[in-house]
């Protein structure tokens, strides 16, 4: 219930005026996530959720992405770790998007503090590196919080919260076994000496090591080829094995020499039959979930100065290995010609040459898959460390904390196998020992060999130091209760360098995405803040709070040259009511503004080419040399090159937030909430992709190369050939954004001779997500349809039973996501729902055994005819790919 207790008892205490021990206990007062004020009352006037580690142990997952992605406020937007594969400003990166606003907009908080932002991609923090075993309880913020937190929180708040003083031990083993492969095994424990209340300190410790086995996409038969007709999906590529081969004629077209590649029937089930050429079923090969190894370790201590005040420190570390797998090189090198096999090589294929024109010894340009090479491996190291040191407590009638924060976070990428200097591999090619058409003698294999790349691609590291303080207190009575206040600070340098090597840099990799480069940067962040919560009525409360932010010294470096920003600024106030009219009513509502100033990495990064993600024709190609007459893989059913272009000049976000709840507590043990939220942003900032662009080019065609498109502009044209150059991609501000939509939840606890029985349910319906078109500002409704990032589900749902009677406890959980618009804007992908199911015993002493099911019927992704991934046939941000799976856990404390 919302009962309130008596504060003027808080007045007695802070005098030293003795009392009994239940009314102390009454008294605790605590700081939930989104306000600055310690207080009795657990609900505020903003709507938190929050998750327990009961909550954690029982959904089964084995991971915080797990975990999020259930979470029926968080919505598209974010980044799944099979989404990162192949993309390299995310790679193996995993996030949050509350409201589906974003991994940029979404705050990831542990203790109550900043974690690094994830050195490749410069935003967002990588869920990975959360130490999942260490957590105790989860806090979410579902309503923006700028005004407390700080610029980025537009979206809400998560915040991981470990133990605080614990006495004892434990340790954990588990075993998770998907359908067929991809078992991942954990191991986790920890251990609290000190009873921080009699001996004045505490010490804890937690670790933490899982390993995950892949799942490539030949595992799963929903993903396994990405010649998909019957949806209309044929994602391929021109450059197979056996090798594609053309002869240059005179006036610089191709001519395909079809018994090279044995075409038309090619080498199935891989090489397949094309309308022109062989094509290559190269998805095959790729990981949906790759091969992992994560360690975790948190460190923490506590000191008791005196009865009223706390010094600690905490160490936090993680390190997460993910060995990546794509398929297997492609010999086309953005920005770079074609290759070649020599004339008189010891493989030219001279009866087909013969057949298409007799007597040719030349050169042939071949489009080759390196198949002899075996999957791309590259392998993603990434590493974060956290310290902080602080002391909370009461000063003068005060609640204080501050603390030191240095916060960082280092990935790197190397290469393992199957990648190749194009350089090198041209050398090896023109001594024609190496066989594009058939497989490799052991000197074609040395050849090869002598081409492939290793040590290190890329070396980025991200940084946040800092220190924060607030003080907080009741000043005095005014009629209803006690004036509550707060005054906050924060001030800290960001850094970021990502460090591509110098052979990324060159664009020498083949098959590479063309020539990323370095980049740093840096700037200062200060915020201030100050909350008043005012009870005007024993039933009615007023918070108010109001943060002022200032970025300044901004400054960055590329290959680009110097940039600089001028400094921002802006003002972010809050407003809250909490009225309770009766015992275990609440109704509640806020407004706020918020402001999050553009990431170093939007502003700084080099211009770079790379391939997009779909394949399109080159239409200036075709209009000019037609890829019936002459099937060049360069420009014919392949991915095109599109140029990323960072913006120094990107505008700050602004956002507009409102809330209006109501929570009914009138039965006992019951506990239903009805929240609707409404968020828009202005001046949005946003990735305009080559996909995007070339995708409304095509929509919006008029001839054969012409279209009404905004983005016609865009695609740039060599003025040599006349065929397409490149697409200009770019950061750039969108006129407005606007998410609406409501949270539902209800739960019960009915308790019974047959035991406790605890039914739940938590749904979040949108019904608004809108967003405007760059260069004309329509409005551009995106409710219920695909996205790059995740498409935006109307509603999703989860609903729970657990039984508990004795040692025994049983589980049962259901989640639902309903369908969307798919990527063809025709086709409607079917809603996602999937049953876990979970036992639990604990009649042994000190011992807890877990098993349970994840997606107990086996349900598999819905079909998608998505091509923004490397993924084909579902949607790697929307569904599961393990397939029904087992765990077994236990633990044991002591």
């Amino acid at each position: 219930m919302f009962k309130r207790k008596s504060v003027n008892l808080a007045a007695l205490l802070a005098l030293g005026v003795a009392l009994p021990a239940v009314a102390q206990q009454q008294l605790d007062k605590v700081e939930i996530t989104g306000s600055s004020i310690k207080r009795i009352d657990a609900e505020t006037a903003l709507p938190v959720s929050v998750i327990s580690r009961d909550n954690i142990d029982k959904s089964g997952v084995s991971n915080v992405q797990e975990l999020v992605d259930r979470l029926s406020y968080n919505n598209g937007g974010g980044i799944s770790l099979g989404q990162s594969i192949g993309d390299s400003s995310a790679t193996g990166q995993t996030g949050a998007s509350l409201r589906g606003l974003g991994r940029a907009r979404t705050l990831v908080l542990l203790n109550g503090r900043r974690l690094p932002v994830y050195p490749f991609s410069g935003q967002g923090v990588d869920l990975n590196s959360v130490p999942l075993a260490a957590i105790e309880r989860i806090e979410v913020l579902r309503d923006g919080a700028s005004a407390t937190y700080g610029s980025d929180a537009i979206g809400g708040v998560i915040n991981f919260i470990t133990r605080k003083d614990w006495q004892g031990g434990e340790i954990s083993a588990s075993l998770e076994v998907p359908h067929s492969v991809g078992d991942v095994a954990s191991l986790a424990g920890g251990f609290g000496v000190g009873d921080l209340s009699k001996q004045k300190f505490n010490v804890l410790g937690t670790f933490n090591y899982q390993k995950y086995d892949p799942i490539r996409a030949k595992d799963r038969g929903f993903a396994s080829t990405g010649n998909r007709p019957d949806l209309g999906i044929v994602k391929d590529s021109g450059n197979t094995f056996p090798a594609n081969a053309s002869i240059v004629q005179a006036d610089g077209t191709l001519k395909y020499v079809p018994g090279a590649a044995n075409y038309p029937l090619c080498n199935a089930p891989d090489s397949f039959k094309g309308s022109a050429n062989c094509r290559y079923d190269y998805t095959h090969y790729i990981d949906l979930v790759p091969e992992q190894e994560r360690y975790g370790a948190l460190l923490k201590g506590t000191l008791a100065a005196d009865e009223n005040n706390t010094l600690f420190a905490e160490l936090m570390y993680s390190r997460n290995e993910i060995t990546l797998g794509s398929s297997q090189t492609p010999s086309t090198t953005t920005g770079k010609s074609s290759y070649v096999y020599p004339g008189g090589g010891k493989w030219y294929p001279t009866a087909a040459v013969d057949a298409v024109q007799p007597g040719y010894r030349g050169d042939l340009v071949i489009n080759w898959r390196i198949v002899d090479g075996g999957q791309r491996r590259d392998k993603v190291t990434n590493e974060v460390t956290r310290t902080v040191l602080g002391a909370d407590g009461t000063l003068a009638g005060f609640d204080y904390k501050a603390a030191f924060t240095y916060a960082e976070g280092k990935a790197r990428d190397d290469f393992v196998s199957g990648i190749y200097s194009d350089t090198r591999l041209r050398t090896a090619l023109a001594t024609g020992l190496i066989n594009p058409f058939g497989p490799n003698d052991a000197a074609g294999l040395a050849a090869l060999k002598s081409a492939e790349l290793s040590g290190n691609n890329r070396k980025s590291k991200t940084s946040n130091t800092g220190v924060d303080f607030t003080l907080s207190r009741e000043l005095f009575n005014v009629g209803a209760g006690n004036l509550g206040a707060a005054l906050g600070g924060e001030f800290r340098k960001e850094k970021y360098n990502d460090g591509y090597s110098d052979i990324a840099g060159s664009g020498d990799i083949v098959g590479g995405s063309g020539n990323a480069g370095k980049v740093t940067g840096q700037r200062d962040i200060s915020g201030v803040f100050t909350e008043l919560n005012f009870p005007v009525l024993k039933s009615l409360e007023l918070n108010a709070a109001v943060r002022y932010d200032r970025y300044s010294g901004t400054k960055g470096e590329s290959r680009d040259g110097s940039f600089s920003s001028p400094a921002v600024s802006a003002t972010s106030p809050k407003i809250a009511l909490r009225f309770t009219p009766m015992t275990g009513l609440l109704l509640r509502a806020s407004y706020g503004k918020g402001f999050r100033a553009p990431a170093l990495d939007n502003m700084y990064a080099p211009s770079a080419a790379t391939n997009t993600g779909s394949n399109y024709t080159d239409p200036f190609y075709d209009a000019i040399v037609g890829c019936t007459n002459s099937p060049n893989t360069d420009h014919c059913n392949t991915q095109l090159t599109a140029v990323n272009n960072s913006n120094p000049d990107l505008k700050p976000e602004k956002s507009k937030s409102f809330n209006l709840g109501l929570v009914f507590e009138m039965i006992k043990d019951t506990t239903m909430e009805v929240n609707y939220f409404d968020i828009k942003i202005t001046n949005g900032i946003r990735s305009l992709t080559g996909d995007d662009i070339l995708k409304d080019w095509f929509a919006k065609r008029t001839g054969p190369t012409t279209s009404s498109s905004v983005y016609a502009s865009r695609l740039v044209i060599d003025p040599t050939t006349g065929y397409l150059n490149y697409v200009n991609a770019s950061q750039e501000n969108v006129g407005q954004a606007r998410v609406a939509g409501f949270d539902l939840n209800a739960k019960t606890r009915l308790r019974s001779d047959y035991g406790t029985f605890t039914p739940g349910w938590e749904g979040t319906i949108l019904t608004k997500s809108t967003e405007t078109n760059i260069v004309t500002g329509d409005e551009v409704d995106n409710l219920g349809k695909y996205a790059v990032g995740g498409p935006v589900i109307k509603f999703k749902q989860t609903f729970t039973l657990d039984w508990d009677k004795g040692p025994w406890g049983v589980g049962l959980r259901y989640y639902r996501q309903n369908s969307y618009k798919d990527y063809d804007e025709t086709r409607t992908v079917k809603a996602y729902d999937l049953w876990d199911l979970q036992g639990l015993y604990r009649g042994i002493k000190n011992m807890t055994f877990t098993v349970g099911f994840r997606n107990l019927f086996d349900k598999k992704p819905p079909v998608t005819v998505q091509e923004d991934y490397f993924q084909v046939g579902f949607d790697p941000t929307y569904a599961d790919v393990k397939g029904r799976t087992f765990y077994l856990r236990g633990k044991y404390a002591f």
